[in-house]
């Protein structure tokens, strides 16, 4: 096997092919490191926007929500009447209530498993003090929303205290 000189002025010192082989090993591996250090900063600048994105287009779709039930009349009396007298609802409009109302808590419930503003609460109190706010939204949770948010555990539980919250301020 023959040498390799790699500098003139290294007068006598030489190195093998292996020798090569190896220095040229090490440098592709510190490259291809330097890559993938690249590409893992450079996914999580795109996992941060995609993030942001999401966020934003959920934002966006839960106050689509929010105005199609206040944009409507007919949707907003139904609302309504929902909210303040729950027992008077036909079934019909039971039926129409609790399909639009389950949205809302789909929706809180995406949030809670996202994440969204991490460990602060603040956000999802005054979300649910709104989301209970009236005896009928109150009998919402009673018949559908425990079982709604059976699914996520935690969420419940934070759900309930707030719920029971409310009760123990209405009652007599």
């Amino acid at each position: 096997m023959g040498t390799v000189t790699l500098c003139p002025k290294w007068k006598g010192q030489s190195m093998d092919w292996e020798q090569v082989t190896i220095i040229a090993q090490i440098a592709t591996g510190v490259a291809t490191l330097a890559v993938a250090i690249f590409l893992a900063s450079q996914l999580r600048i795109q996992h941060k926007d995609s993030e942001r994105d999401f966020a934003f287009a959920f934002e966006n779709r839960q106050q689509d929500a929010i105005l199609s039930v206040y944009g409507d009349e007919s949707t907003r009396k139904l609302y309504w009447k929902a909210a303040t007298d729950w027992d008077s609802l036909t079934d019909e409009e039971m039926n129409s209530f609790r399909f639009i109302y389950q949205q809302f808590y789909l929706a809180s419930w995406t949030n809670w498993r996202l994440r969204r503003d991490g460990d602060s609460l603040e956000r999802y109190r005054v979300q649910w003090g709104q989301l209970l706010e009236y005896s009928g939204l109150l009998r919402f949770y009673e018949v559908y929303g425990r079982d709604l948010l059976r699914r996520e555990p935690s969420l419940q539980d934070f759900a309930e205290e707030i719920y029971q919250g409310l009760v123990s301020e209405h009652s007599p």
